[in-house]
């Protein structure tokens, strides 16, 4: 999603400008576990893999592959890691006040969303080792829970790369899409079961499924939030008139 109405971007203070390399997101996923990285290039990374790892889930639920489950395993520990690496630098830094309070509440929040993942993944792994069905309504429901949420990450992701109202703004409507859906599913999800047409085993994997994408949902809404509110609360450092004048000609 492309937007030119951008604003203030909370993450200069600590980085002036990202490395070239992470202007691309493709494969950005891919990028291991760095203490080089920027707080705003560490959550880009972390962002991504949360992605990776939700496209992944929503086959695995399918599928029951172990090969994109560990895969799955694997980015939850990454961004496990990444997020004590960024914790730790922002302790360390020089920030105070709101900016502090509010940046140093991101990579936690990431960190949170991908266990909230990794809950669904062990539902994955239960579901694929009993061999314990979904119906078709119930894939259907949650493909677009899954849909849903991996949008708002990406529009998430945008709006960390270069934060911009309408994105962010996307992000929160997406919120209340995505609350919207497992709230539906979940009254479906009891109509089946009241009805006789799911198992209580299955009942109790996909209660659980949905339970996880409510928190992770509820995340990303609180990290779109506290970006907004930081982009529009800090203020923008003055140039001086070297620097004004510097900037007339690049």
């Amino acid at each position: 999603m492309k937007n030119e109405e951008l604003f203030y971007n909370p993450f200069k203070m600590l980085s002036p400008k990202l490395t070239g390399e992470i202007e691309h997101m493709e494969g950005l996923y891919e990028k291991p576990v760095s203490d080089e990285l920027s707080l705003q290039e560490g959550l880009l990374v972390m962002t991504s893999k949360l992605i990776e790892m939700c496209r992944m889930l929503s086959k695995c639920i399918v599928t029951g592959s172990e090969a994109q489950m560990a895969r799955c395993e694997s980015f939850a520990n990454e961004i496990r890691a990444q997020e004590k690496i960024l914790t730790k630098e922002l302790l360390e830094s020089d920030l105070k006040g709101k900016l502090m309070k509010g940046l140093i509440r991101f990579p936690y929040r990431l960190e949170r969303i991908a266990e909230m993942l990794e809950s669904i993944l062990h539902c994955c792994r239960v579901k694929a080792a009993s061999g314990t069905p979904f119906s078709e309504k119930a894939h259907s429901e949650l493909d677009q829970i899954f849909t849903v949420l991996m949008e708002m990450m990406a529009n998430l992701r945008d709006g960390f790369r270069a934060p911009n109202r309408v994105i962010l703004e996307a992000v929160i409507a997406g919120g209340k899409k995505a609350a919207q859906l497992i709230e539906d599913a979940k009254l479906a999800h009891w109509e089946r079961l009241e009805a006789g047409f799911c198992s209580v085993d299955s009942s109790s994997m996909f209660r659980a499924i949905l339970d996880s994408a409510k928190s992770a949902n509820e995340y990303l809404v609180k990290l779109a939030d506290t970006l907004l509110l930081l982009a529009s609360e800090t203020t923008v450092p003055k140039e001086t008139p070297a620097e004004a004048g510097k900037s007339a000609t690049l």
